[in-house]
């Protein structure tokens, strides 16, 4: 490895979701060299390498025989995920592994420590805690200026997709694009798919506002006998029963809440994802993911602080979103950020912000989200078995 550029290897490159925000990630990294792209689809990463001046490969296993790969950057869906890691770990490769970071958490904790034993760097890819207004508002989290926090809420809106993305994807969702997502199987989630790929992300923004607390108890409720909507998946069919609302307490003491509002963008007043912190001394409004007003209504700056009567713009915002009708920035800046601080950490042999422990914080309060709305009651995250899986 050079010591001042990353050889990368972006495996499962010709996704239609999340793999054309890394591409262009790491191709805007000044640190990072896309060295090579893997697929199981030879005639599309063979297109792709040839557009992106990169080696192809068909196999992980051709990828870490090859040494001048130093790193890799696991686009793939999680069902593969720890088998792909600690491959990659015993081959001497640095990881950056998207989330969900696998399905049990026996699969986590052989991840962390395969990479422990080899000396590489794990990194779960949680872009939600990278992303600029999320940070912005945790900075003044840290402040002071909120006082203590006391409570945090969640809410996920519809998301609308700008057209051009929606072209792209020839008018699916990024459910219809990545079908794993609404597998009970390959997603992990059992009887409630989605929120097996969503779950990580509001958790882990509820985690960095409340500092690093660790979830101790989680109630969810789904909706008995329906499934979730044709607007969550983009097709007709049946996906699974949908968890709508989830309640968690932090062992700071930290209460936090999570609903699910799937109208369209017509009936809501905003969209996307929005995060309300409430604090001794005042309230944090955070925009996240597609986050912003409805269609039609003026849009608000990205982080408000309501304090002493008055509001304070903490983040303005932008019109940057590639993918999402939204007033911020999201889904390629924030990747952007999480990998560049990856590629940053890996040079500099420090840690990351978001490591493998993290990630299974994560998966142990999402699945015992699914493990309270399957025996309705509370459950708490030290009571998952670490070979439970939800399916």
């Amino acid at each position: 490895m050079a010591p001042d550029r990353l050889n990368v290897a972006l495996v499962g490159a010709t996704g239609k979701v999340a793999a054309p925000a890394h591409l262009s990630s790491l191709a805007a990294a000044p640190n990072a060299n896309l060295y090579a792209v893997c697929d199981i689809d030879s005639d599309r990463v063979g297109e792709l390498a040839e557009k992106t001046g990169t080696k192809d490969f068909t196999s992980l296993e051709a990828v870490l025989d090859d040494p001048n790969v130093d790193a890799i950057d696991l686009v793939t869906p999680p069902f593969v995920h720890a088998e792909q890691a600690i491959a990659a770990a015993r081959a001497g490769k640095h990881v950056y592994c998207e989330k969900p970071m696998a399905h049990s958490l026996g699969e986590t904790d052989a991840m962390v420590a395969a990479h422990r034993q080899a000396g590489t760097l794990l990194m779960i890819g949680e872009s939600y805690v990278f992303h600029h207004p999320v940070v912005a508002a945790r900075a003044v989290i840290d402040s002071g200026d909120l006082g203590d926090v006391l409570h945090i809420r969640e809410t996920k809106g519809p998301w609308i997709m700008l057209s051009e993305e929606a072209e792209r994807l020839s008018g699916m969702s990024h459910e219809a694009n990545a079908p794993w997502r609404v597998d009970p199987k390959l997603s992990g989630g059992g009887r409630f798919p989605w929120i097996m790929d969503h779950a990580p992300h509001f958790f882990a923004t509820a985690r960095y506002f409340a500092s690093g607390a660790e979830v101790v108890s989680v109630t969810a409720h789904s909706q008995a006998g329906q499934t979730v909507s044709e607007r969550v998946s983009g097709t007709g069919a049946p996906t699974g029963q949908a968890i709508t609302s989830v309640a968690w307490s932090f062992d700071n003491g930290i209460d936090s809440t999570w609903n699910q509002i799937e109208s369209n963008g017509e009936a809501a007043r905003e969209v996307g994802f929005v995060t309300t912190v409430h604090g001794t001394k005042g309230t944090l409004v955070v925009y996240g993911e597609g986050g912003g007003a409805a269609p039609g209504l003026s849009q608000p700056p990205a982080v408000v602080l309501y304090r002493d009567g008055k509001s304070r713009v903490v983040d303005a915002g932008n019109t940057g979103d590639r993918v999402w009708l939204s007033n911020n920035s999201y889904y390629d800046a924030a990747h952007q950020a999480a990998l560049q601080h990856w590629v940053d950490s890996v040079l500099a042999g420090t840690p990351v912000r978001y490591s493998g422990e993290d990630g299974r914080s994560e998966l142990a309060a999402t699945l015992a989200t699914i493990k309270s709305a399957e025996e309705r009651r509370s459950v708490s995250s030290s009571d998952v078995p670490a070979d439970w899986t939800a399916y």
